[in-house]
């Protein structure tokens, strides 16, 4: 069997196709189009809050808001190419533009980071002094509720739907929670003190400062989990469920597993690795063993996608024509490290 590889899929459908369920497809467009329309909301709630204000750190809540829009409108554009079938150009898929999205999510989410510490920084030259804080920290808590909610959802949507797009949207709603958290403290103490009070522009620059370092590490994290994705960064728990899978079913002619990798485009799944059968096998002993090992990997990940398979046989000693006799009663499971190592044949 060596050097024979095979794409296995059961005989009785065709190729496993990359498309996401209709009602997944629906959700998602209908979550996606919600969080437009909210952050639409947000942004006039809080640019509304900015202008009545003039706080450097409420302009720092209201970009976020600015992000999130622009965000979720190139989401759209991600979504109706991430859910192309595949084709001649795009064999594995249109899934990666998933990655795409999160990726620019996170890097306009850097550049609001430098405009906020930009516009704090002017503020403190020009020693600008916020004004009607009483009515700009009422819209802040407002925001933050509805955000709050918001984002918890579209979080639990991603998460049911397999979207990561939804859900890395979800976690920077959630994190703008948490900058409205620190706007809300910055806007409570300069509410307390006297007005025109020197320090005003201190504070409020300063805690514009501060959650722009915040937004920072939201767009840098971001900008990370677009990079896995892309390049295909190892994933050891999907891995491991994949090993377990094998184990499940093992036969204790299956001699060794290795070469294992995986890689994920959208909700696709492909996993492809060598496993070594006896070399007396037929080739439609061979086929039944593959094809019910790739049917059951599948439904354990409980995703669609396909297992390509290598086979390999034991190098036995050429003048003898056998491999060497099976003890199944010493037959181990295949672990991580052994199934995951790279060699030749």
């Amino acid at each position: 069997m060596r050097g024979v590889r095979a794409f296995v899929t059961d005989d009785s459908a065709t190729l496993p196709t990359m498309t996401v369920p209709g009602s997944d497809q629906r959700l998602r467009f209908r979550a996606a189009l919600i969080s437009l329309l909210v952050g639409l909301l947000m942004l006039g709630l809080k640019m509304g809050a900015y202008l009545l204000t003039g706080s450097a750190t409420i302009l720092s809540d209201a970009l976020e808001s600015v992000v999130h829009v622009a965000a979720v409108a190139f989401m759209f554009w991600c979504f109706r190419f991430a859910s192309a079938p595949p084709d001649a150009e795009h064999p594995y898929g249109h899934g990666k533009a998933e990655y795409l999205s999160i990726g620019f999510e996170g890097g306009v989410i850097v550049l609001a980071a430098a405009a906020i510490v930009w516009q704090a920084v002017v503020g403190l030259i020009h020693g600008h002094q916020p004004g009607r804080i009483d009515l700009g920290f009422a819209l802040i808590v407002l925001a933050a509720l509805i955000n709050l909610a918001l984002g918890s959802w579209l979080v639990h949507v991603g998460r049911k739907t397999k979207s990561a797009i939804l859900e890395a949207d979800g976690q920077h709603v959630l994190s703008d929670v948490w900058t409205s958290l620190g706007v809300l403290v910055g806007v409570g103490v300069m509410w307390l003190m006297p007005a025109n009070h020197p320090a005003l522009v201190w504070i409020d620059s300063g805690v514009a400062i501060l959650l722009a370092l915040f937004i920072l590490w939201v767009g840098g994290r971001l900008v990370r989990q677009a990079m896995r994705g892309l390049l295909d960064e190892a994933d050891p728990q999907m891995v491991g469920r994949v090993v377990a899978a094998i184990n499940a079913i093992r036969d204790p002619s299956w001699r060794d597993v290795h070469n294992l990798r995986l890689r994920r485009s959208g909700d696709a799944i492909f996993v492809d690795f060598h496993l070594v059968v006896p070399s007396l096998w037929s080739v439609a002993a061979a086929h039944a063993a593959v094809e019910k090992l790739e049917q059951h990997i599948l439904r354990v990940l409980g995703t669609q996608g396909s297992v390509l398979i290598h086979l390999d046989h034991p190098h036995s000693d050429p003048t003898v024509g056998m491999d060497p006799p099976i003890d199944s009663s010493e037959t181990n499971p295949f672990t991580v490290a052994q199934a995951t190592r790279f060699k030749q044949g």
